[in-house]
């Protein structure tokens, strides 16, 4: 199921404001959010990374990568997945954010099977606005000239990287639940507990 070629990446950079708290460490069910994020990329990436400058961040069977520019927001964490990539000869980047727990590798495998069709990027598609996931998507390699344009002119958001570069939204299961406080981990968990992630 590896795609040759594909560089997997959590992002767990993110301040947890609302949680109070490292979201990365935190568990649904039985694993920590991040060993999820992890294992959701691992079978069709080569290499999966972490991208955090946090210093609490967890350790664990993955290469923890630092932002390029810390405190700038999520655009940065691809921005800094993009890099390595380029350096390891990787064709595209996975990116996962690490408080999409009910993410899994069949979602992820449906990206990857787009992208790899289209040769576009893809991102899990949800609803409200915008109506895709830019945290759970599918970035090729040439993006990071965008993305360094972005930040350069002071963009954080990776909604604008998704918009500039025409990335296809793609329906994939459970990227809808977005884990930012005690109530959104509370449904995760309760997901979990229930079974196979919600269609």
């Amino acid at each position: 199921m590896t795609s040759a070629g594909l560089l997997g990446a959590v992002l767990a950079g993110g301040a947890s404001r609302r949680l109070g708290r490292d979201k990365s460490a935190e568990r649904v069910g039985a694993e920590r959010m991040i060993d999820r994020a992890a294992a959701a990329l691992r079978p069709c990436c080569e290499e999966v990374i972490v991208v955090s400058s946090r210093p609490e961040t967890p350790r664990g069977p993955w290469s923890v990568v630092p932002d390029l520019r810390p405190s700038s927001g999520p655009l940065a964490g691809i921005e800094a997945a993009l890099h390595r990539a380029a350096e390891a000869g990787s064709r595209a980047v996975v990116v996962l954010a690490v408080d999409l727990p009910l993410v899994d590798a069949e979602a992820i495998g449906v990206l990857v099977a787009e992208h790899e069709a289209t040769g576009r990027a893809a991102a899990a598609e949800r609803d409200g606005d915008p109506d895709f996931e830019p945290l759970c998507a599918v970035y090729p390699v040439e993006s990071l000239a965008v993305v360094t344009e972005l930040l350069d002119g002071g963009e954080r958001s990776a909604r604008a990287l998704f918009e500039r570069i025409g990335g296809t939204r793609v329906a994939v299961p459970a990227a809808e639940l977005n884990v930012n406080d005690e109530g959104d981990l509370a449904r995760a968990t309760r997901s979990v507990s229930r079974g196979p992630a919600v269609r």
